[in-house]
Order: C-alpha cells, then sequence, then structure tokens
C-alpha cells in the first residue's frame, strides 16, 4: 500500500508542477473568461451612447417622427440616448442635395445619422438610413425597431383598426412545455448536462492519451525497469492511472473555484443582467457527472495504458490508440440518435453497452430521466468492465512494459494473458 501511495504521488507532483498543467489549468480559463467579460466591462465603463439623428421627413405630418421619437426615449439610465431632429421637405421634392450636405456633416462629426421618410412611408418595404458607424449594431437595431413600429402602427390607423387592439390579438403565446409525469420542460437542465457530458469526452481523450504517453516515455528512457524492481507491475498501472486521474480532479477544482469567483463576481448589481440566464447546476447533475466521470475515466485510461504497454514508440502508439479513440467518438456521433428519442429501444441497448454509457447514459439523463434501473445497471456493468480490463491490462502489461521493438501481434498478447 505504501508502494502505491508513492507511485500515486509522484505520478501527481510530477504533472502539476509542470509548466503545460499551470498554463493550462491557470491561465487558460481567465483568456477564455476575459474574452465573456471585458466586453461587457467595457460596454458597462463607457455608459451609454448619445446619438444625433436628423429625419427628413417626406410624410407631411409630424406623427410619424414624433412617434418614432417617443419609442426611442430611454426607459433606464443606461439606456442609449437619441437625439432627434426633423426637417420637412416638399413630397415632390428630390433630398439628394440635402443628404450631400448631411453626408458632410456625418463626415465632421458633427452628426450621427440620418433617416430619410417618404410620402408613402406605409407602403414602403425598406427605408434608408445612413449612419457614421455601420458597425454599431446595437444602435442600428433599436433604431430599425422604432421606425418598423412606429410604420406597422401607421398601416393599422390607415386601415381603419386600433393599433392597441391589433397589438393585443397578434401577442406571442408562449409554450409552457411539460413532460409526461407533468414537469416543467427542462431545457437549462439539459444545456448544463450536454456542457458536463463534453467535459467527460475531453477528459477521456486527453487523460487517457497523457497515461498512454507516459508509460511509452517510462519504456523508452528505462525508468520502468528501475519501477518493476521496487514494485509490482499491477500497482504501477494502478498507481498511474490514480494519480494521473487525480491530476485532472485537481484541474476541475481549480476551475470550478474560478468559476464560483466568477459566479460572485457575475452576482454584482453591474453584471447581474448578463449573468440571470445561465443555467444553474443541479445536486444531481453533480452526482452523476462525477459518477460517469470516474468510471469513464478509469475504463478509458486502462484501455490507453495497455496501448502505451503494448507499443514502444510515440508513432505506433498513435495508431494502436484508433480503436479505443473511435470507441469514445462513436457515442458522441449517435448521440443526435438519443436526443431525439432518449428512451427508444436503440438508445436504451445503446447506453447500457459500457464504454457508451459516460456519454450516452449521462446524454438520457440529462434530456429525460431513465428509469433508475437502467442508470444502476449501466453502473454495474461499466464496474464489471472495468474489473475485467484491469485484470487484462495487468496481465499485458506487466509483460508489455518490458518488451522493446517489434510490436506484438495478437496471438502474442493472448500468450501475455497466459503467463502467470
Amino acid at each position: 500500500m505504501e508502494k502505491l501511495k508513492v507511485i500515486i504521488k509522484r505520478e501527481y507532483l510530477t504533472r502539476v508542477r509542470s509548466k503545460g498543467f499551470i498554463i493550462g489549468t491557470i491561465i487558460s480559463p481567465l483568456l477564455m473568461m476575459s474574452f465573456a467579460i471585458v466586453p461587457i466591462l467595457v460596454t458597462r465603463a463607457g455608459g451609454p451612447g448619445t446619438y444625433r439623428i436628423t429625419i427628413l421627413d417626406q410624410t407631411g405630418s409630424t406623427e410619424l417622427y414624433e412617434r418614432i421619437n417617443k419609442l426611442l426615449e430611454p426607459e433606464r439610465p443606461r439606456d442609449d440616448k437619441f437625439i432627434l431632429s426633423r426637417e420637412e421637405l416638399p413630397a415632390e421634392a428630390s433630398s439628394e442635395d440635402r443628404q450631400l450636405s448631411l453626408n458632410q456633416e456625418i463626415a465632421e462629426g458633427k452628426l450621427d445619422g440620418y433617416l430619410v421618410l417618404p410620402k408613402d412611408v406605409a407602403s414602403e418595404e425598406r427605408i434608408i438610413y445612413t449612419s457614421k458607424n455601420v458597425g454599431d449594431f446595437d444602435s442600428r437595431s433599436q433604431i430599425g425597431d422604432a421606425i418598423n413600429r412606429a410604420v406597422v402602427e401607421r398601416r393599422v390607423t390607415l386601415a381603419g383598426l386600433n393599433s392597441d387592439e391589433v397589438r393585443n390579438l397578434i401577442r406571442d403565446v408562449r409554450l409552457d412545455i411539460r413532460n409526461a409525469r407533468g414537469e416543467k420542460e427542462r431545457g437549462q437542465t439539459f444545456i448544463i448536462s450536454f456542457g458536463l457530458l463534453m467535459i467527460i469526452y475531453i477528459t477521456i481523450l486527453v487523460y487517457g492519451v497523457t497515461v498512454m504517453r507516459g508509460v511509452i516515455e517510462e519504456k523508452q528512457s528505462r525508468i520502468i525497469e528501475v519501477l518493476l524492481s521496487s514494485v509490482r507491475p499491477f500497482e504501477l498501472l494502478l498507481g498511474k492511472l490514480i494519480g494521473i486521474g487525480m491530476v485532472g480532479l485537481t484541474q476541475y477544482l481549480v476551475w470550478a473555484v474560478f468559476g464560483l469567483g466568477v459566479s460572485l463576481l457575475m452576482s454584482m448589481p453591474v453584471m447581474a443582467a448578463n449573468w440571470s440566464n445561465i443555467p444553474k447546476v443541479s445536486p444531481l447533475q453533480i452526482i452523476f457527472f462525477v459518477v460517469y466521470f470516474v468510471l469513464g475515466y478509469f475504463l478509458y485510461a486502462t484501455l490507453y495504458a495497455t496501448v502505451g504497454a503494448i507499443v514502444s514508440n510515440e508513432e505506433d502508439g498513435q495508431q494502436m490508440q484508433m480503436p479505443v479513440t473511435m470507441t469514445i467518438v462513436i457515442p458522441v456521433m449517435v448521440s443526435t440518435l438519443v436526443m431525439r428519442n432518449p428512451n427508444g429501444t436503440a438508445s436504451v441497448i445503446l447506453s447500457l453497452i459500457p464504454f457508451f454509457s459516460p456519454v450516452l447514459m449521462f446524454l438520457r439523463i440529462g434530456l429525460q430521466t431513465p428509469p433508475w434501473w437502467q442508470i444502476a445497471l449501466s453502473i454495474v456493468l461499466m464496474i464489471g468492465t472495468i474489473l475485467a480490463v484491469i485484470w487484462v491490462a495487468a496481465r499485458i502489461y506487466r509483460v508489455g512494459v518490458l518488451m522493446y521493438g517489434k510490436r506484438p501481434t495478437l496471438p502474442e498478447l493472448v500468450r501475455w494473458l497466459k503467463y502467470t
């Protein structure tokens, strides 16, 4: 037991002290969060914008201008402010000369944009808006919404209808989706579950390959011969699996603490509006995430360690790992089938296959919680498969780690299993 602890400690400390781990664990999340937070902070710090807009009005009435002005009035202190001015033009006159002068004012910074309201604006499908900054999508959207609403109201009025009554009649109807048990729709639960599923998938790939490379490096440097003089092959295999697994858990623990800090930051009033729509993780999701994360890691990490013991160099390892990698990729590829019918026969069978369970059963839980006996059966099958794989891997590992040169054939691997 003491030797196992030493191996675990060595595998763990060697990796958490590496520059790659520090960069990947600390700097990468900081960069990703900065991409999300900095634009929000910059927008908030900059305060609301002020836009000077001229309306060239050929409608012969101030009604439409006044309605647009009313719709663009800021409702909150942080809303953009639009300063509108109206210039009336004869309906038959051309506005091109005035547009040229307004273009000059925009170039000189005296104006942010201008709008041309033609005589028959209610029958128009397009209205020209010239802006100083065509990339300012926020202000364009606000102006467009105000104009669209004002013109639609004008059309309703011309049709002899009451705009408030029409607006009430065409208001949207929202679907309150529930399942057969009367539970509300779990869209947010699915989103967060799918995110956690991708973490499981990526972790298995990344740390499984890390285990394989660790075995190959020790074989190439002949360190493994020294290690095997002091410990049994099974202890070395188990210590490597647990040590590297702890590295992954440490990385996610750091990210969880980092995420908690970001969550506290987002709870500040300046950020609350942007954070309120983020789905929350339920305790049940966390429990199943940990279960399938740990089981999936041990299952695939053992397979990758076996591949590392069989080959003698990185190139052979890349070729030999493909069957293992495809076993992880296949459930992701068929996940759309499970999404469409999570309780269908195909979905149930596929999710109970131990090599697919970490992805597909966890996905089913996020979509629509399957019967508990199916979840329990998938866990039992995974544990049984892990024990069987470890038994096979340990027998191959104890022989393979000391074999160099030619890659073994399938009959040779069978003989390795028979060695006592």
